[in-house]
């Protein structure tokens, strides 16, 4: 099977592998990419990417889809049995293009973004509509999104399936080190840094605790609490550290209905980290049966000082076995290898291979 791989982001092409590079980000020289490496044996993966800047970049970010590499997959479409697109702003456009012609292979889709950030916008959804009238399969990563389909693009909804995203296990691992009073959250978007920030800061007796915020800065003067600390974006290398030795992490959440965040929670609890994370269509599927995850009510102050206070209570001994119980629990549920056979599954209903 030879498969065309068009992410919505830049992969690095390397001779070595350079460990500090996740595996959606880098493609080494001689060496499966990414979770096609659980593909059957023989599967061919060639990727284009969105390249470097150019000089339809500005449009593209103002228009929010790609133009450049939908194109170019498009016409190599040819020399491949299935054509994967990573978001709909690579997978929209080209869909779009091979509407227009008979001779097209299999497209799979994955929508993390609820197509066009699951916008109930009457104008833009009749275009959306058209240009997927062809109806490519579609997997989403979160359950719930399945109803933006049932009820907003119901010749899409028959093709589109929900499968969890995995983790890499084996690059993200628990390592013995000594914890800190310390709560650490991270992520410069898509969080909701202000209710952690302030559920923390109503809390009279931390217990000797400090919150660490990791890339919200913006955040500094509003919250001049001597016991939360800001720190700029930092390496993957140098956030994992400060994961290892934090008591426990908090992945503080708003509601959308699409996919987002997923990856942060996942790989906390990889590395063996108890967390309070926020019930959203994003998280839900991954920690309602969780057994080290405090979950918390989107936007409620009081419901995050609460768990906040419960796992400040708690022993580092407690907290430590929540974090093991949760890296057992994404290892048999949601690794890389299980998404990796489920997409094969799928793809399998409508491709032979």
């Amino acid at each position: 099977m030879k498969i065309l791989f068009i992410p919505n982001w830049r992969v690095n092409r390397l001779s070595t592998d350079v460990p500090t590079i996740q595996a959606p980000d880098k493609q080494v020289q001689g060496e499966p990419y990414w979770f096609f490496k659980y593909f059957p044996e023989g599967t061919q993966v060639d990727i284009i990417d969105i390249g470097k800047e150019n000089q339809f970049r500005k449009i593209e970010h103002k228009i929010k889809f790609y133009l450049v590499q939908p194109w170019k997959a498009f016409r190599a479409r040819k020399h491949y049995d299935l054509v994967i697109s990573h978001g709909a702003q690579s997978g929209l456009v080209y869909e779009l293009l091979t509407s227009f012609v008979k001779r097209k292979p299999q497209h799979l889709m994955f929508d993390i973004g609820g197509l066009n950030g699951a916008r109930v916008n009457h104008t833009e959804m009749p275009l959306i509509r058209w240009a997927l009238r062809k109806a490519p399969h579609i997997i989403v990563h979160a359950s719930r999104q399945l109803s933006l389909y049932a009820k907003h693009y119901p010749k899409l909804a028959p093709k589109a399936t929900f499968i969890p995203f995995g983790n890499d296990v084996d690059y993200f691992t628990p390592k013995e080190m000594a914890m800190k009073k310390q709560i650490l959250t991270f992520g410069k978007a898509k969080r909701d840094n202000d209710t952690l920030c302030k559920a923390f800061s109503g809390i009279a007796d931390k217990k000797g605790y400090k919150l660490v915020v990791v890339g919200a800065g913006a955040l500094k003067e509003k919250y001049p609490d001597g016991d939360i600390e800001f720190l700029d974006p930092m390496p993957l290398k140098d956030l994992v550290t400060l994961s290892r030795e934090s008591a426990f992490i908090v992945v503080p959440l708003p509601e959308y209905l699409y996919s987002y965040g997923q990856m942060s929670f996942l790989q906390s609890m990889a590395l063996g980290k108890a967390l309070i994370v926020t019930e959203t269509t994003s998280s839900a599927d991954y920690i309602s049966d969780a057994p080290g995850v405090e979950r918390v009510q989107p936007y409620d102050v009081g419901d995050m000082k609460a768990a906040l206070q419960r796992m400040m209570a708690s022993d580092f001994a407690t907290l430590q076995q929540r974090g093991l119980a949760n890296r057992e629990f994404v290892t048999s549920h949601f690794s890389e290898r299980q998404m990796a056979e489920r997409i094969v599954k799928f793809i399998s209903t409508f491709l032979n291979f």
